[in-house]
């Protein structure tokens, strides 16, 4: 048992055992999502794995995906493939999340491709499921971001546990400051909040992660107004989600102001304290972005 823990450790440099196992248990639940749509379709699949308060993105609104693959043909929704590329877990075991590349259509010539972030809980069970399954397309893949053998996992390794009576609490007000604060000032309020690892993802763009996100948020442009709907902080302390609607006047005079929705990951990292680990923004209406439901169901 010594030398099998020593060997995790090894091959997971900056996670716990508790982390790595969890972090296993998800991938292994993404592996089994996947093989559920290829076997029996894109319903079956989002149905089998989907939380009961899970949810997915249509035109850049939230909807809770059991209910609308419930009201799916059980055909007619070609299978979507897609693959991890970065996962991470929280200490306290019940939560994890997913993100990586997705394709639709030959793997040769994809008719559209893009990124996805799947945020897992663990069920009273013991099943795992997702709780939120959201995706941008990009239209391109490039050899920077083919999917390797191995799926990446942060470096810098979170704080210690930190068990509290009222977690979504001490989300709540995170976000609520970065909210507040990137009205005022949305590029500094990024570049003092994005981890090192960070990653951002955005309509229309391949991923952007570590050095590259860092450049982009010198620059974000006009600030968003978020508006928080969702929050979960795992019981550790140190990982939760944040999931939202979002919306930006058009820097185009005349144009409709964007609107749609945003997933944002903290993690509270042992040196750093807390630090946006991920953000995907998915636009509505005009926008190019949509989930891996959405996605699958236009196939």
């Amino acid at each position: 048992m010594k030398v099998a823990t020593l060997s995790l450790f090894c091959l997971f440099p900056g996670l716990s055992l508790a982390q790595t196992t969890t972090r296993q248990a998800a991938l292994k639940a993404e592996a089994d999502f996947a093989a559920q749509i290829a076997a029996s379709g894109s319903r079956a699949g989002f149905l089998a794995f989907s939380a009961p308060e899970g949810v997915v993105f249509e035109d850049g609104d939230a909807v809770n995906a059991p209910a609308l693959w419930q009201a799916r043909p059980a055909t007619g929704t070609p299978p979507l493939a897609w693959t991890p590329v970065w996962a991470d877990a929280a200490q306290s075991g019940e939560m994890a999340y997913t993100t990586g590349t997705w394709r639709r259509g030959p793997t040769a010539a994809p008719t559209a491709t893009g990124q996805y972030v799947t945020v897992w809980h663990k069920q009273l069970n013991g099943d795992w499921k997702f709780v939120v399954d959201m995706g941008v397309e990009h239209g391109q893949i490039s050899a920077a971001t083919e999917p390797g053998a191995e799926v990446a996992h942060p470096l810098l390794p979170t704080a210690q546990a930190l068990p509290t009576a009222a977690p979504n609490g001490i989300l709540l007000a995170l976000e609520r400051k970065f909210i507040a604060d990137e009205m005022k000032t949305p590029a500094k309020t990024y570049q003092e909040c994005l981890s090192t690892e960070g990653r951002l993802y955005r309509p229309g763009q391949l991923a952007l992660t570590g050095s590259s996100a860092q450049v982009v948020s010198e620059n974000p442009g006009f600030a968003y107004l978020f508006v928080p709907t969702t929050v979960r902080l795992a019981a550790s302390g140190d990982i939760g989600f944040a999931v939202g609607t979002l919306r930006r006047p058009s820097p185009i005079a005349g144009q409709p102001e964007e609107t749609g929705s945003y997933l944002r990951i903290w993690r509270r990292e042992a040196v750093a304290g807390w630090r946006l680990a991920l953000e995907m923004l998915n636009i509505g209406t005009g926008g190019e972005a949509e989930s891996e439901g959405n996605a699958a169901a236009k196939k």
